[in-house]
């Protein structure tokens, strides 16, 4: 159970920079910048 729980664990890592890579990417990439989406609403 234990091998498990840590394996699960170190999985996780390169998933949630998997994520976060990607969200950069939306972020900087989108036009305007986040700042100015929220000021425009």
């Amino acid at each position: 159970m234990g091998a498990y729980i840590l394996r699960r664990i170190l999985l996780m890592i390169p998933t949630l920079f998997g994520i976060m890579a990607v969200s950069f990417a939306v972020i900087q990439f989108a036009p305007g910048g986040p700042v100015e989406q929220v000021i425009a609403r």
